[in-house]
């Protein structure tokens, strides 16, 4: 549990111009993935999702050492990179919920229907 609660402070300890630049790349997607909602409204929900997975993606590429964070140019490319790896996490686990609402509303759907005599 402790190094889970390590984790957790590393995540929440990060510089604020890295989560500047994750909120804003993380916003624009949102706001191009709100065009393909069936209820646009719903993008508050989703862009959470999208900031969540690009935080926690961004905190693997630094655990993991794969660039030094002291030079501006790489630090800005992996952050850019742990941005879009996050919104294409978060967009799947968004359109997988989805299709598993669906699947659950439809299943209910069919129980409530009573079944016509010899079909």
């Amino acid at each position: 549990m402790s190094i889970l609660i390590k984790h957790i402070e590393n995540i929440v300890a990060m510089d604020w111009q890295t989560l500047v630049v994750l909120s804003v790349l993380c916003a624009f997607a949102a706001y191009f993935i709100k065009e393909y909602l069936a209820s646009p409204p719903m993008v508050i929900f989703v862009y959470p999702v999208l900031l969540f997975f690009a935080i926690l993606i961004q905190y693997i590429f630094i655990q993991v050492e794969l660039y030094p964070p002291n030079k501006l140019d790489q630090w800005l490319m992996w952050t850019i990179i742990a941005s879009i790896c996050g919104t294409i996490v978060g967009t799947v686990s968004v359109a997988c919920f989805g299709t598993l609402k669906d699947r659950a509303g439809s299943r209910r759907a069919e129980a409530r229907t009573p079944r016509k005599a010899g079909v």
